[in-house]
């Protein structure tokens, strides 16, 4: 978030994380001077999310989770989100057509380390969907991940 920040001086934004890493966000934030443009919030996103940004960005964050779970975390942004807001989700993806890659390799260990999984585009296109959202644009970075940008529909 900072480093959004850093490069947006007219940007405002919250960090939400679990309760006990906000304490570590605070202390950034606090660092960059930026306690009138940002601020760290503790909660549950299984329940809920804050409300009324027009960008969520969710990095490295669904591939520590099964569909099920994923699409919680997605049902609440799209609940949370403005109606014209956009989200960005940052990930390490599979290409669609299974060529060998390094994200194949992290798909193996989320499985084993966390229950979760990396996924091809074509499955986050329907994620994003069941989600109330449509994948807007796929860009890649160079490197095994992409960046997701979705719509609210």
């Amino acid at each position: 978030m900072l480093a959004i920040l850093d490069v947006n001086p007219h940007v405002r934004g919250t960090v939400f994380d679990r309760p006990h890493v906000v304490e570590a966000a605070r202390q950034a934030i606090h660092d960059k001077n930026y306690q009138a443009r940002c601020e760290a919030v503790g909660g549950d996103f299984f329940q809920g999310v804050p409300s009324g940004a027009d960008l969520y960005v969710l990095k490295f964050i669904l591939v520590d989770w099964k569909d099920e779970e994923a699409l919680r975390i997605l049902q609440n942004c799209r609940t949370a989100i403005v109606p014209d807001g956009k989200l960005l989700v940052i990930e390490m993806t599979i290409p669609d057509d299974n060529r060998p890659s390094a994200a194949q390799l992290f798909d193996l260990n989320m499985l084993v380390m966390t229950g979760g999984q990396e996924r091809m585009v074509s499955e986050y296109r329907t994620l994003l969907a069941k989600a109330g959202f449509r994948l807007t644009c796929v860009i890649p970075t160079g490197s095994p991940f992409h960046l997701l940008e979705a719509v609210a529909v």
